[in-house]
């Protein structure tokens, strides 16, 4: 199999991953949340919005990395009666990521001082995209889908 199709249709299942149930009612208030922060807090306007405030979207690196690991480290399913066990390597790269993950959350919300509540929303809406992706490589790497 193609590591280009397998990455891009892995990306898919990790964003579609924000319409199951529980992670929607996040994604749905973090957007709402992030609209009003927006709007009472104006950080373009008052000009609290510094330039190396842009990288916050480099937290959309682990959403790669985890998808990355789920392709390379894919757990074959050529005989779904028999159970696979994961790479233990590919997991302990998978929980990195996933820690690492929370940890730039936490950076951020630290660094933007001023519009803490606006960089609290939006550290939201991006962890549960990259939660997303961490669940979805998680059962490519185990070979368990659901």
């Amino acid at each position: 199999m193609d590591h280009a199709y397998t990455a891009f249709r892995l990306a898919e299942w990790a964003l579609e991953f924000v319409i199951v149930p529980p992670f929607c009612i996040a994604f749905l208030l973090a957007a709402i949340s992030l609209g009003w922060a927006a709007i009472k807090q104006r950080p373009f306007k008052t000009r609290l919005w510094r330039k190396q405030y842009w990288l916050v979207l480099s937290h959309l690196i682990f959403f790669g990395a985890a998808i990355i690991i789920g392709v390379l480290w894919a757990n074959p399913m050529a005989n779904p009666t028999v159970r696979h066990r994961a790479n233990p390597s590919a997991a302990v790269y998978l929980d990195v990521v996933a820690y690492c993950s929370l940890a730039s959350c936490g950076f951020w919300v630290w660094r933007m001082r001023g519009i803490r509540w606006l960089a609290a929303s939006l550290m939201t809406l991006a962890e549960v995209i990259t939660w997303g992706a961490v669940f979805v490589a998680g059962m490519s790497i185990t070979g368990d889908w659901l």
